[in-house]
Formats: structure tokens, sequence, C-alpha cells
């Protein structure tokens, strides 16, 4: 899991590289590229045959790919209106979704002190959402939409144990970006933004898309085999590699409402595989 962290802080720091040197560059095209790269990387592994990674089409694999979709348009949306680390710790709020919810939709009993942590998110949350009185127009929309990208990014995590019951990863990573491709698609057809002239940002797109395969496939075999909130509590590397990343190469630094938001949920997420252990211990 780990290692898939580092691989999406790389893509995320892509995109925003990309966007920094076309400002013309849309989300739909963007998110379109990153998703074109993806499908054909997973043709070449499953060695030309379209057939093997459709599986078994259950409805798990399709609702994976539409809440798959609308969380990479959504975080895609917000990386390019208010930054890379700040996007990706509102996308990371998936962690507490899931954890709120894997009661209802796997029957993965809650523990006090989890929701204790799940509180702790929320505010942390808060704090990073928080609309800035200085803050460009884009700003409230951005951040909006990073939570939006993380409430479906927890749906399509809370699928994978669904759809990965007679499936292997590069079939349901296939459904998620097949999903993607289309709806951004459609996107580029119903909103139509003029192609980046700028051939290092489309070096720094097909770099996205290389770094997201690889990230997709191993944290979908990671969903596969562990409990999911503590995967996806390990999954706060992400924003944190990625702020990281983007404080280096692109100079954005968050402010100190949202570095103190940043800290809660980085506590908050790290906390939640201890109190998952714990409550695995209890119930043995």
């Amino acid at each position: 899991m780990l290692a898939s962290t580092l691989c999406f802080a790389m893509m995320s720091t892509c995109v925003a590289l990309a966007h920094t040197r076309a400002p013309e560059l849309g989300t739909a095209l963007s998110s379109f590229v990153r998703s074109v790269v993806n499908l054909g990387l997973l043709l070449v592994l499953a060695r030309g045959s379209a057939k093997a990674l459709f599986g078994d089409r259950r409805p798990a694999l399709w609702w994976r790919g539409l809440s798959g979709a609308l969380a990479l348009i959504t975080y895609f949306a917000a990386l390019s209106r208010i930054g890379a680390g700040e996007a990706a710790f509102l996308n990371q709020t998936s962690s507490a979704w899931v954890a709120a919810i894997a009661p209802l939709a796997l029957g993965e009993r809650t523990s006090p002190l989890t929701w204790l942590a799940v509180l702790a998110s929320a505010i942390g949350t808060a704090m990073l959402g928080w609309p800035r009185l200085d803050a460009p127009t884009g700003d409230l929309a951005g951040r909006a939409l990073g939570l939006v990208s993380g409430l479906a990014a927890a749906a399509a995590y809370l699928t994978i144990r669904r759809a990965s019951a007679t499936n292997g990863p590069a079939v349901i990573v296939f459904y998620f970006t097949l999903m993607s491709a289309i709806a951004s698609a459609v996107m580029l057809v119903v909103l139509p933004a003029p192609p980046p002239t700028d051939p290092l940002a489309w070096a720094y797109l097909v770099g996205a898309g290389l770094f997201a395969t690889g990230g997709q496939l191993l944290m979908t075999s990671a969903y596969q085999q562990g409990p999911v909130a503590t995967l996806a509590a390990v999954s706060a590397g992400t924003p944190l590699f990625t702020t990281l990343l983007a404080a280096v190469a692109l100079e954005q630094r968050p402010d100190a409402l949202a570095r103190v938001g940043m800290g809660v949920l980085v506590l908050a997420s790290v906390a939640l595989p201890f109190l998952s252990l714990r409550q695995g211990q209890r119930g043995a």
C-alpha cells in the first residue's frame, strides 16, 4: 500500500505540473489522457486480450468504475484550482468515509475509538476546507470538489472488496479506467477546451498515466487482502508525499489553517490502523 501512495503522489504532481505549464489545460483532457494511458498499459498486461479484462461483469465492477471516475475527475478539478497538496488531503477524507460506511456496506464493526478518529478527521477537513476570505474565486468550488472526490473515492474502495471475489486487480482497474475515459470524453464534447501547445505538458500527462497504473494495481491488490479501514489509513501517505512534492516542484505551500487541518487529518488517519488492530484483537 505504501508503494501505491508514492505512485499516486507522483501522478498528482505530474498533473499539477501539466496544468502549471499549460494554464489552458482542462480537467476533462487531463483525466482523459491519464485514463487512456492507463487503458493502454492494461491491454499490454493482458497481452492484447480485452475480453479477459471484462471479468464476470458483476454490478460491483461497474459501480467501482463509475464512482472511481467521479473521484478522478473531481480530484483533478480540485487540484487545478487549489493546488496539489490541499486537493490531495481533501481527497484523503475517503479514509474517514470508509471507516464510517464500512459497518453498513461490509459488516465490519467500527469501535467507539475509531469513531473518535473519524470525528477528528472531520475537524481537520473543516479546517482545510474552510473558505478563505482572500482566496481566488475558484477556492470554494475547488474545496467542494476535493470533498466530493473523497466521498466518491470511498465508495470506489468499498466496492473493490465485493468486486474482487471473482476478479483480479487488472479487471477491477480496467473498469475504473474505462469509465473514466468515457466520462472524460463526454466532458470534452460538452465542455470543449483547447489542447495544450507545450510538449512538456503532454509528457507530464503521460507520466501521470504511467504512475496511476502502478498505483491502481498496487492499491487494488492491497484492498483485496487487508482490512479496508486500515488500508485506507495507510493511504494517508499519499497527501503527505503530494504536499512535499508540490512544495519542492511547484512551490505550493498551504496556509497556517490548512497546515493545522492537515496535521489533524494525518493524526486521525495514522490512528485508524492501530484502533482497527486493537478491535481485531478484542474480537479474536
